[in-house]
């Protein structure tokens, strides 16, 4: 279920910092099939958000993230990449949603994830798939230490709390990205209650509930050359992801683009 994309006008202007955004999350029919497997999905979201393990990216063709990322957070970044590098062929994977549908409800997988009553059903599947098959290979993002710094704070605010959207303490993606030493130009985004790297990544492309489709084409956009994720425990949604991109490694101001000299008069 993601929240809504901080910084809409981003998408139009790439040298704006950050705005205030707001969340639109479709409502969640708690039916776990396992309390066993949840415990265990909880636990393994609290190993991840410990960092402690490095996993090597190189078999996907991505820069590895950075020693500090778990495995959970590193998986995202890889989906991440792993789309970018061809979203037409990654189509077909959004394809793979489609049965999983009864009417509006999205059945969980493999009895640890939760069934998630959507707003839209498998339209917006359907209209993300229609969406990707034209789009071209996108820049491959490379990892962004102050960025990921920063989406951890909001995961770690988020997790004691309970709530939900990209503001915490009065901070938004922008205050906490300068916090961390860099700047306000950041684009963010959030889901909650997803078990699979995978599925943070489709949840976000198919992004359902959301009128502007701000995640699907934050995802998109060519300018981005940078992100930070972090993941962890969620007291209500059980887990959450933040993914923090930008056009530079820490979030500070694009250089201006080159512009061609005025042709000389003849």
């Amino acid at each position: 279920m993601p929240a809504r994309l901080v910084g809409t006008p981003l998408l139009h202007a790439p040298l704006a910092p950050s705005g205030a955004g707001r969340q639109s999350l479709p409502p969640i029919r708690k039916r776990l099939r396992d309390v066993k497997a949840s415990a265990l999905i909880d636990e393994a979201m609290r190993r991840s958000i410990q960092g402690t393990a490095f996993v090597a990216l190189a078999a996907l063709g991505v820069a590895t993230a950075h020693a500090a990322a778990s495995p959970f957070e590193s998986g995202v970044f890889a989906e991440l990449n792993r789309f970018r590098g061809d979203p037409a062929g990654y189509a077909d994977v959004l394809a793979a949603y489609r049965p999983r549908f009864e009417g509006k409800l999205l059945i969980g997988e493999g009895g640890d994830e939760i069934d998630i009553l959507t707003n839209e059903g498998v339209a917006a599947v359907d209209e993300a798939i229609r969406d990707l098959r034209p789009a071209k290979p996108l820049a491959r993002l490379q990892w962004g230490e102050v960025l990921a710094r920063a989406a951890a704070d909001h995961v770690a605010a988020q997790s004691r709390s309970g709530a939900v959207g990209h503001y915490a303490n009065g901070r938004g993606p922008g205050e906490r990205a300068t916090a961390r030493g860099g700047g306000p130009y950041v684009s963010e985004d959030i889901t909650y209650g997803h078990h699979s790297p995978a599925s943070v990544i489709q949840q976000l492309l198919i992004d359902d509930g959301v009128p502007d489709r701000g995640h699907r084409y934050s995802l998109l956009r060519q300018e981005h050359r940078y992100v930070g994720v972090a993941c962890g425990p969620h007291k209500i949604h059980r887990t959450m992801c933040v993914i923090m991109m930008s056009q530079t490694a820490d979030g500070s101001p694009p250089p201006p683009p080159v512009r061609k000299p005025a042709a000389k008069p003849r």
